[in-house]
């Protein structure tokens, strides 16, 4: 078993451990532990850590209990980056998000790992939802308990502010979900607060007004700024969390900026992921 350091982040969620030492299969005992963090903490963070891709896929699975597909290593690598040909979000400012929220198709987990990251570097920024539920106002929460929210690929043309640096994203097809406020998590059971700000159109049954007023006041809760919790990217840094649980967000990344290549895995990976990427923009262009 490796003797693994934790380290909380935040009072909430968020956790930087030290002392894994990366193998294929890690032994049962390490599993455990790393699987009860996440868990509890959501986000895990390992520090100046040597990963390959293979490791990394493997861990993403692992990490929830899921066995890797027999081709671990995806054919196609996802490269959050600026620099990298065909790197996915290259450039702009992202809105929070869970990644395909407006899918049936749930995934659980997303990890990023610092392949080539020069400073100062635009932080990724994340916020609970799970807590962002267990904290919300009675009255609140009483508005929402039992009503749906309906997801889309994007709409952060409208929620933009008019702000041009903000990141559009869409697939070719119309993919949208309706899905419970209070979302329960699939492995973890916690009820989650979700909606979000990039992806949630608008909550079902109530005409465009209200809904908006609403879904504002869901917003003003979630992302507060004593809420946030940012990762300062380093080169080697390995970070994996909920994607159900947390949602993410990051400033504005420029083309010509400093190089930020972060690889991507998921878990489990969309299938739609192998073979299509989605269509980048800027808000004020639309």
């Amino acid at each position: 078993m490796a003797n693994l350091v934790v380290r909380e982040l935040s009072p909430v969620f968020g956790a930087e451990i030290s002392g894994l030492e990366p193998s294929i299969p890690l032994d049962d005992a390490t599993l455990q532990q790393l699987r009860k963090l996440f868990d509890e903490r959501a986000l895990l963070v390992f520090r100046d850590i040597e990963v390959d891709r293979n490791f990394q896929n493997y861990l993403s699975y692992a990490i929830i209990g899921r066995e890797p597909p027999v081709q671990n290593v995806p054919k196609r690598e996802s490269l959050i980056s600026n620099k990298a040909e065909n790197g996915i979000a290259p450039f702009g400012r992202l809105l929070w998000h869970t990644d395909m929220m407006w899918s049936n198709e749930a995934c659980e987990l997303l990890s990023l790992y610092g392949l080539d990251v020069d400073q100062p570097s635009p932080p990724t920024m994340f916020i609970s939802s799970a807590n962002a539920w267990k904290t919300l106002p009675d009255d609140l929460r009483a508005r929402v308990e039992h009503r749906d929210a309906e997801h889309v690929h994007d709409i952060s043309y409208e929620r933009s502010g008019g702000d041009a640096q903000v990141l559009t994203a869409k697939f070719d097809d119309d993919d949208s979900v309706r899905m419970p406020i209070a979302n329960r998590h699939p492995r973890t059971g916690e009820t989650l607060l979700y909606v979000c700000q990039q992806m949630t159109s608008a909550i079902a049954d109530l005409p465009k007004e209200e809904s908006d007023e609403l879904l504002e006041e869901l917003f003003q809760h979630l992302y507060t700024p004593e809420n946030i919790m940012k990762h300062e990217w380093r080169e080697r840094d390995l970070v994996m969390w909920d994607n159900l649980a947390l949602q993410h967000a990051r400033p504005n990344v420029e083309s010509e900026g400093p190089a930020r290549t972060l690889r991507k895995t998921f878990a489990p990976m969309p299938e739609m992921f192998k073979t299509m990427t989605p269509q980048f923009g800027r808000a004020g262009a639309v």
